[in-house]
């Protein structure tokens, strides 16, 4: 892409001290939100961003014009309603352009942290995806580990929904809330609806309980998010592929799930910023390779009219190509947002032909550790500065893809994208939004 990193996070800091202005500005107003993806939705059209958390505190912040240039990354400062951002490093500033919600003050930073061992809770969706099947695995190896050194004790609680088609936002929050009645000190969680687990997180941290959310925003102030909700370059750079014109496909993901809601929303600031893209459809395909492909094949089947490009908000690329191939038509650059072994490896073999694309990289080993590693640092007491922390998983082009492809996988392949744990959530980016430095040493 054209813009450089050193350009977008000058932009940003200075997005930063223009937009306290604009909370300022806003200061008095009120705004609820319907799931914390569309309550901070990256709205290009609209001009501005709102947010809102579980006190009900509002702020607003300006999309930048001048850097919504089509084929680039939208540039938007998120909303700071503490006036936090400019206080942070400058790396972690760059990752916050474009973030779904607001940057807030922690309310961890001040915890002085439980003594050793620690129970640990794990609540999560159904394992529908290789990515949640190897981060729970992950999960489960990091808590052995530390029982080994007397980090932790007991056994990892878990409640995981067994079934996508049939969980529910009221299950999830029930799991939560008995294992918090049963002594847990700390939970990691994939979150179905983050509005409607909110009050609990809220009151699990009132009492010293601290919940590590992965894949969504949350809007409780006790939550702590470490995500990678931005999308952008991915999405950026396939259109820019397409030199800005032509034909796109919209896949999405889990109707109502906050992160769905986000990755869509900047798909779309993208396009806005491409006058002669052309919006020809949307789908649904529920981050779910089999359902992404039915209902790109039933699409296909009743428009035969030229598609330029896909564009899906994750793990859906490897489905979309498959109905392309078995529909018998064309290719066009997917978006590998999300990106998977199967349509890496196919990437990576069609690259010769002249195929391009791209999308973003991490897999489930590396967010499980990011997120553990966050929350042993809590309960050491180490002094969360931030509610959020933004990690930007690899840029994928037709330069890298053979990296990030899993020897020998092939289209059908299930499975994760290669790539480290420092790599992802390198320890000394992590020391940057902690007060107190480094990982978490077993006292005993």
């Amino acid at each position: 892409m054209r813009h450089s990193k050193h350009r977008l996070g000058g932009l940003l800091a200075v997005l930063a001290s223009v937009l306290m202005v604009v909370v300022l500005s806003a200061c008095g107003s009120s705004g609820t939100s319907g799931d914390s993806g569309s309550s901070s939705e990256t709205t290009a059209a609209a001009g501005s961003t709102t947010s809102s958390d579980d006190s009900g505190a509002a702020a607003s912040g300006d999309t930048v014009a001048n850097g919504n240039e089509c084929g680039q990354v939208p540039l938007q400062a998120p909303p700071d309603p503490d006036g936090i951002l400019t206080s942070l490093d400058r790396e972690v500033q760059d990752k916050f352009n474009g973030y779904p919600g607001p940057v807030r003050r922690s309310p961890w930073e001040t915890f002085r942290g439980k003594p050793q061992p620690y129970k640990i809770g794990l609540v999560a969706l159904a394992a529908n995806s290789a990515f949640n099947v190897n981060l729970y695995r992950q999960i489960e190896v990091l808590f052995n580990e530390a029982k080994a050194q007397g980090i932790v004790t007991g056994s990892l609680q878990k409640a995981i929904n067994p079934d996508q088609a049939t969980e529910t936002p009221a299950q999830q929050i029930a799991g939560y809330q008995s294992m918090v009645r049963d002594g847990v000190d700390g939970v990691l969680m994939l979150p179905l609806a983050g509005d409607a687990i909110a009050p609990a997180i809220t009151k699990a941290g009132e009492q010293g309980v601290p919940t590590v959310v992965m894949g969504n925003t949350n809007p409780s102030r006790y939550a702590v998010v470490v995500n990678s909700p931005n999308i952008a370059a991915g999405t950026a750079k396939t259109l820019d592929i397409l030199r800005g014109k032509g034909n796109v496909l919209v896949v999405r993901g889990i109707p109502g799930v906050p992160a769905e809601t986000a990755g869509y929303n900047q798909i779309m600031a993208s396009i806005r910023a491409c006058p002669d893209v052309k919006v020809i459809g949307e789908i649904n395909g529920n981050w779910n390779n089999a359902t992404a492909k039915t209902a790109t094949l039933q699409y296909l089947a009743s428009h035969p009219q030229r598609i330029d490009a896909v564009l899906q908000n994750g793990i859906m690329a490897q489905g979309i190509i498959q109905a392309f191939e078995q529909a018998g038509r064309e290719v066009p650059p997917v978006t590998m947002v999300g990106a998977q072994a199967g349509e890496l490896s196919w990437f990576k073999d069609h690259v010769r032909d002249g195929y391009e694309t791209a999308g973003s990289a991490y897999n489930g080993v590396q967010q499980a550790d990011a997120a553990w590693r966050v929350l042993m640092r809590i309960l050491d007491g180490k002094g969360l500065k931030v509610t959020d922390i933004p990690l930007n998983p690899a840029l994928v082009t037709a330069d890298n893809v053979d990296r990030y492809a899993p020897p020998g996988a092939t289209l059908n392949t299930v499975d994760d994208p290669t790539g480290t744990t420092q790599e992802y959530a390198p320890d000394a980016y992590l020391d940057k939004v902690f007060v107190r430095p480094g990982n978490v040493e077993p006292t005993r």
